[in-house]
């Protein structure tokens, strides 16, 4: 138990409530399936530590060989020789064939998008897992094929659960939305800064 509280709030508003799990991993595997089916290559963007690992985890199954931009290679090498069990990936270089990456699947890192790099799936497909895919609009603002609201951040109801289990009598908030937190927890008598 504490007096004080300090958190950011990336997803918090009340819109932001978490999906079930299961159904996000059966939509990016559909998504992928339908992929293959028009000959295009299933590119997701995920950071390369935390993100890309549930993203391959989710993935596994829908095909033998999963590819990847080198900065999550490395990372999925790294954790991979540390003793975890994590989907095996297969680094693209400059001399992967582009053949070979035809309705495949790859991911990348989100500053991958928009650069040469992907020119080498065409025709490609981008999906990205995202908490922000949860407002609707966002996969289209950001020009892309499809978004899915996967996210490591705690959503409003984890927020609202986190800020009570501390115990705290004020809590300070950052980035993100403050105003929506904030006035829940004035309202409920919680001395918000």
């Amino acid at each position: 138990k504490g007096d004080t509280l300090i958190t950011a709030l990336t997803l918090g508003t009340p819109i932001n409530k978490r999906k079930p799990q299961q159904p996000m991993y059966d939509d990016i595997t559909t998504w992928i399936t339908k992929n293959k089916e028009n000959g295009k290559t299933s590119v997701l963007p995920a950071y390369s530590h935390g993100k890309a690992q549930r993203v391959l985890q989710a993935i596994k199954e829908t095909t033998q060989t999963i590819y990847a931009h080198g900065a999550i290679f490395n990372m999925q090498q790294t954790l991979i020789e540390a003793g975890f069990d994590l989907t095996p990936v297969v680094r693209v270089t400059p001399d992967t064939p582009k053949e070979l990456l035809k309705s495949t699947v790859v991911i990348a890192p989100p500053s991958a998008d928009g650069t040469s790099w992907m020119k080498k799936f065409q025709p490609h497909s981008v999906g990205v897992c995202s908490g922000w895919m949860q407002v609707r609009g966002n996969a289209r603002r950001r020009n892309v094929d499809a978004g899915f609201p996967l996210s490591d951040h705690a959503d409003w109801d984890g927020l609202i659960q986190a800020v009570k289990a501390t115990g705290a009598e004020s809590v300070f908030v950052t980035h993100g939305f403050q105003a929506a937190l904030s006035g829940y927890f004035i309202e409920k008598n919680f001395v918000m800064y």
